[in-house]
């Protein structure tokens, strides 16, 4: 169209005239459509939950009882009674691309249905006949508007059995929660249709529409022991936060664009971005419950190439299973093999891809499949350990409409880290379960990383090598400094926090500046030899007036002192505490598991794997040369002999061995102030001053290798509560951690808001675990970013003591990201407390440091 100063008067007229036309039109399609206008008085009906479930038919009667009929079908069933078999046909015959002959679509004309809302679709699962015909009619009875009763039409007799057909079956898994009860579960369908909207389920003769249940698929678990109405997948795909798989329970024929007879994981990782969701919704929950449905058999390899088979954290017994008629749990009459599964005790590396020194997946090339529901859930840094388990990764995009023989829905709890286990005592089965299979998933993950980074480093050398962190004084920080090197420190301190206004950060400035005049008084008094710090029992100042003569300030003594901080220890004598059952220190500070005396050990040579560039093939024909010459050595050995000494995957805590040549502190720091520390150089500084250690901070921005080998090698980790907790699962087992959190976090039962999914993974390596909770509401800082219209409340730089505080971690609660000024007066007793624990002593004469009041 022309514009309006060059359109002429006829065209201009004929705009207008054409939209005058169109209003009429409009109000006679707005009084058409409205209720009770023309089709004689009828009210107009919109589609229910009863019509799509139920393609147009009407459901049947349908009762909480969610047993069905036991037929004698043909199908590979164990006969247990909450299988629901299909009969007559033999899966063995179905082709891998093909569909039975004489099976109508059962989705032809299916257009209204599959533009409906998801949510729709649950609100008439398990709806009787009465309550599908109030969803239809309005009322109850009949239907009518005008309340006069109408003739039902009798409900349609359930189709006869047809050997000819499929039919979908399930069996229901249960496992363990915290308290060793069987209270979850997990499905595994058989001959089932997956679509990105429905998971249809072809019902068998006599069997009854299940009631309304929805499943968290995050989590992994159902709560009760039924079938799923609705699955409940939680994502962060372009801008999604969920989505919903409705169970559409149908009566019509299996219809497929293809069959998929390898059994498949259905699997969805919620912010796939994020290590923590990552680790445990997706690649735990993945390795375990193949493991445990006998779909991921592993080998141990050495450098010659012999290999066993690792059976840790596994039973021979088939998995528990949901048995309705007993109304109970029991173990599945039939399932896959689980243990014998790896033949021989040798591979070759050369014919065999999947052979790898390690812990390696023996059927990594024809293994399950594992199908994400979006792709980002496998498509993210961690991709190369999904690859390890199984090279059969698929879209579901490519597999929409597909008919799948085993579908797995859920995960167990064996490695579901949602679900604590160790409220009970560390003897019961199913928490040795947790701490095996624990180990042998690190060992896992640390073959696969080294094998991922190897092939990395043969494509591009220089790209796959690590140079360290961009900012070159957290680097420093990173390798490591000691006591000699306190005053280096100061490269953590923070020059503002991002978050806080100009206006604010004077209160914060102030507190630093007062902290470092403190600090640089006492350190040159005490380089003066005019102050002398008693043990940390006495904690008092001896100086007397700082009397320059006394003996303890002259010079000798001040050289024996330096001496004994610069040094390292060779032994650790008898400071540790003797073997006790738990340490203290602080308020009350306990420790589970607490560790005795440890002697030190050699430093491994293993800490390098991987670190350097082998550009020439120097050190490859090296290997192979050592490798060659060993295999010689062992020609007259037995295989037995071999085998035995292959290392142990599983450590025990009496065999914890602190660092040589000193003990190492890891120090895990969010400098990105979001629920960061604003005084972590004061941290540092209490940890240098009173221990002789080596001291690391980390920010796990390196490589998974790089922070894998950091942990194996630490004896105490330390750091305020966020998602890098989740390395935990790498640290040394028997280790000590100690998790900071912010004001407001302790509730009324001791428990935290968040948090307690760390503490579980470091429990799974037997490590000493404690808590501390910032008790300082003027050393809170919260962020002005975390108020905004969900939160209902104006801003305030802290929190208010005789408030309200939080009941939960949801996120967006500035709770949650609120910066803390650590209270060393109060905190310093519990570092105090790890030490011992890891049985690490302080220092006859530690440096003396103030602590911030």
């Amino acid at each position: 169209m022309r514009p309006k100063a060059q359109q002429k008067p006829w065209q201009r007229r004929a705009v207008q005239y054409g939209l005058y036309a169109i209003w009429p039109l409009l109000l006679l399609w707005l009084i058409s459509s409205y209720p009770g206008s023309g089709g004689g008085g009828r009210v107009t009906r919109h589609t229910t939950a009863a019509d799509l479930l139920g393609d147009g038919e009407l459901l049947h009667s349908a009762s909480r009882d969610t047993k069905v009929a036991v037929d004698g079908g043909a199908d590979e069933g164990d006969g247990s009674g909450q299988q629901h078999h299909m009969g007559g046909a033999d899966l063995a015959d179905l082709s891998s691309e093909g569909e039975p002959d004489g099976v109508v679509d059962a989705d032809a004309g299916s257009t209204l249905e599959e533009q409906q809302q998801q949510l729709e679709v649950v609100g008439g699962l398990g709806a009787d006949a009465d309550a599908a015909a109030a969803a239809a009619g309005g009322d109850g009875e009949a239907g009518d508007p005008l309340g006069q009763p109408q003739q039902r039409s009798p409900v349609p007799p359930p189709p006869p059995y047809d050997p000819n057909r499929i039919y979908s079956s399930a069996t229901i898994y249960a496992v363990r929660n915290g308290n060793g009860a069987f209270s979850k579960f997990y499905y595994k369908f058989k001959n089932v249709r997956l679509t990105k909207k429905f998971l249809y389920f072809h019902m068998p003769p006599g069997m009854k529409r299940p009631t309304e249940h929805w499943v968290d698929f995050i989590s992994g678990n159902a709560t009760e022991p039924r079938l799923p109405s609705m699955i409940v997948i939680k994502g962060e795909v372009q801008r999604q936060k969920w989505y919903y798989l409705p169970v559409k329970y149908t009566t019509a024929p299996l219809s497929c664009s293809a069959w998929t007879k390898k059994p498949t994981y259905f699997l969805q990782v919620r912010y796939s971005y994020n290590i923590w969701h990552t680790w445990n919704e997706g690649l735990m929950g993945a390795f375990q419950t193949l493991r445990e449905q006998g779909l991921l058999p592993l080998a141990q390899v050495d450098e010659q190439g012999n290999m066993r088979e690792v059976t840790e954290g596994l039973s021979s017994e088939c998995p528990t299973i949901w048995d309705e008629v007993l109304n109970g749990t029991r173990p599945e009459d039939e399932c896959a093999q689980r243990l014998g599964v790896v033949k021989g005790t040798r591979c070759d590396f050369k014919t065999q891809p999947w052979c790898r020194p390690g812990v390696v997946s023996y059927r990594r090339f024809d293994g399950p499949i594992i199908l994400p529901y979006t792709a980002a859930s496998v498509m993210n840094r961690w991709a190369q350990v999904y690859d390890a388990m199984t090279t059969d990764i698929r879209d579901l995009s490519l597999a929409d409409g597909h008919c799948f023989k085993n579908l797995i829905v859920g995960k167990t709890n064996t490695l579901n880290y949602y679900q604590p286990m160790n409220f009970t005592a560390n003897t019961t089965v199913h928490i040795r379960e947790r701490v095996e299979s624990m180990a042998v998933f690190k060992q896992f993950v640390s073959t696969a990383q080294r094998e991922f980074v190897a092939a990395e480093k043969r494509k591009n050398p220089a790209a796959a090598e690590f140079r360290g962190y961009s900012n070159p004084k957290m680097e420093v920080l990173r390798k490591g400094i000691g006591p000699e090197d306190i005053d280096k420190v100061e490269y953590i301190a923070p020059g503002e926090v991002p978050g806080l206004l100009r206006e604010e950060l004077p209160q914060l400035k102030e507190m630093w500046a007062k902290r470092r005049k403190e600090i640089a008084r006492i350190e040159a008094a005490w380089k003066a030899g005019k102050i002398v710090v008693k043990d940390d029992e006495e904690g008092q100042d001896a100086s007397a007036g700082g009397d320059d003569d006394s003996s303890e300030g002259n010079d000798e003594g001040r050289a024996d002192r330096r001496r004994s901080l610069l040094e390292p220890r060779t032994a650790l004598g008898g400071s540790s505490s003797g073997g006790s059952s738990s340490s203290s220190g602080g308020d009350g500070l306990a420790f589970p598991g607490g560790e005795g005396a440890r002697r030190r050990m050699p430093h491994r040579a293993a800490r390098a794997l991987l670190q350097e560039q082998d550009v020439d093939g120097t050190a490859a024909r090296a290997a192979e040369q050592q490798q060659q010459q060993q295999q010689e050595e062992t020609e007259g050995e037995s295989r037995e002999q071999v085998l035995k000494r292959m290392p142990s995957i599983l450590k025990r805590s009496d065999e914890f061995q602190l660092e040589s040549p000193r003990p190492v502190v890891t120090y895990m720091s969010r400098n990105f102030f979001s629920r960061g520390v604003l005084n972590e150089h004061d941290v540092l500084r209490y940890i240098l001053a009173k221990y002789n250690v080596t001291l690391r901070v980390t920010t796990f921005e390196e490589p998974l290798l790089e922070s894998m080998e950091l942990l194996q090698h630490t004896d105490v980790m330390i750091g305020m509560h966020g998602a890098g907790w989740t390395n935990g699962m790498f640290i040394k087992h028997g280790a000590v951690t100690l998790q900071m959190f912010p004001y407001g976090w302790r509730l009324p039962d001791n428990s935290t808001i968040r948090g307690y999914n760390y503490r579980e993974i470091v429990l799974a390596s037997e490590c000493g675990y404690a808590e501390w909770v910032s008790q300082r509401w003027d050393y809170a800082f919260f962020r002005r970013i975390d108020f905004n219209r969900r939160v209902k409340m104006e801003y305030v730089l802290h929190p208010d003591p005789h408030g309200p505080h939080p009941v939960d971690g949801w996120p967006g609660n500035p709770w949650v990201y609120q910066n803390t000024y650590v209270d060393m007066e109060h905190f310093g007793p519990y570092i105090d407390a790890a030490m011992k624990a890891a049985g690490i002593p302080p220092v006859p004469n530690p440096i003396p440091v103030t602590l911030n009041r």
